[in-house]
């Protein structure tokens, strides 16, 4: 009986994929602190309608009198799915094969870096787009600052405990002299999303390229939304352009982001009050 070569040509590719998968998951800083509406982007579906409610308001009914009924106000915040995301490469295996690098394997952790930055760059686009309030100019965020931005999401029924406080680089410093701020690596780091530094007031504390320089933005997990409707897909085809064994490759994704909570608690239509800059 002769020898069967073991290959494993399909094993390889999903192995790719989900090293993809992972690698974008864990360089999206932004998208875990944001409420996840992708269940509801199904196929067919070029936005999602996310339905919100009033609130009921109590009385004191007399005795013996008919209370009145009230009707609660349903309204929807809509999330178009309007980012395809993609890019590709082309190999050239006469000049990967001499090379000492597994190319395959390199350029798709890049490429999953490169999806996670630009999910994590419409959030921000987005998010400063929605804010319901803009504490105004300043030099460094002081621990004031941090305390109207904390007031500002209570005083609209924000919950703190989904609350996130994102700043550009050029903030860290002034964060790591306030007093309240507690480092990550004061309470371990086994359970820090990546790019946290810290807490503030129990608050995580984000640093990000992606803000712009001067800029902090805190925001509670529904006052922005991002909702995958397709995740990440990746394919080849030959191309013999590149010799006999050249191959594009491909990676996508489709998804859309966009504020929550808009028009409620006094601001306009467009903005969400559990949006909040500091610019």
């Amino acid at each position: 009986m002769a020898d069967a070569i073991q290959t494993l040509p399909n094993t390889k590719n999903d192995l790719i994929i989900s090293l993809v998968q992972k690698e974008l998951i864990e360089k999206a800083m932004l998208a875990p602190f944001c409420r996840d509406l992708s269940g509801f982007a199904v196929k067919g579906a070029k936005s999602i309608a996310v339905p919100k409610l009033s609130s009921f308001a109590v009385t004191n009914r007399g005795f013996g009198a008919a209370g009145d009924a009230t009707a609660l106000t349903d309204s929807k915040d809509v999330i178009n799915l309007d980012f395809n995301a993609y890019l590709a490469w082309i190999e050239d295996h006469a000049d990967i094969y001499q090379s000492s690098i597994e190319y395959r394997m390199e350029a798709s952790k890049r490429a999953a870096t490169a999806h996670a930055k630009y999910v994590d760059t419409q959030i921000v686009t987005g998010l400063i787009a929605v804010a319901g309030l803009s504490l105004g100019s300043v030099i460094d965020i002081t621990k004031t600052d941090i305390l109207d931005m904390r007031e500002q999401i209570v005083s609209s029924n924000g919950d703190l405990t989904q609350a996130v406080l994102v700043m550009a680089p050029d903030q860290e410093k002034a964060m790591l002299q306030i007093a309240d701020f507690m480092e990550a690596d004061k309470y371990g780091s086994s359970n820090i999303p990546n790019g946290m530094i810290g807490r503030v007031y129990g608050v995580p504390v984000v640093i990000s390229n992606l803000v712009p320089a001067g800029q902090a933005i805190m925001f509670e997990k529904d006052g922005f939304g991002v909702a995958f409707q397709q995740g990440v897909n990746m394919s080849e085809q030959d191309d013999n352009a590149y010799g006999a064994e050249g191959k594009r490759v491909a990676v996508d994704q489709v998804f859309g982001v966009g504020g929550l909570e808009l028009g409620e608690q006094g601001v306009a239509g467009t903005l969400s009050p559990l949006v909040i800059t500091l610019a």
